[in-house]
């Protein structure tokens, strides 16, 4: 197989993981803010005064943030300081270079003990 094909293909596999994560991670959110905000309105409801939307609208604004954050179709800008965690696009890409790194490192133990059977399982 041509190997342009081959990494057009892993590539198609890896983004499809990609967005699957990135929509599980969306609906959770969804899933949370759904009785958080109806819990912030009758807060804000209950409690009255000049500003009755205030808790509701930290909700909007924290679902604005974990949007950003998710960033689902990679059309948002990012959330502002570089940090580690400042998107999920940062904590999936550190997760999988992990993850690239141990499987590489299987491989080269791998080779190692394919050519040298005498070779101690000890690391």
């Amino acid at each position: 197989m041509d190997p342009t094909i081959r990494s057009r293909r892993a590539e198609l596999i890896r983004e499809a993981a990609l967005l699957q994560i990135k929509l599980l991670a969306d609906g959770f959110r969804d899933a949370v803010l759904i009785p958080v905000s109806l819990i912030a309105a009758l807060i804000g409801l209950s409690r009255g005064g000049d500003n009755p939307d205030r808790e509701f609208r930290r909700v909007i604004k924290l679902g604005r943030r974990s949007e950003r954050w998710i960033n689902l179709f990679g059309q948002q800008r990012p959330l502002g300081k570089p940090h580690p965690a400042d998107s999920l696009d940062n904590v999936l890409g550190r997760v999988e270079s992990a993850i690239v790194k141990q499987y590489r490192k299987g491989q080269t133990t791998a080779k190692d003990h394919a050519t040298d059977p005498h070779k101690s399982d000890k690391l």
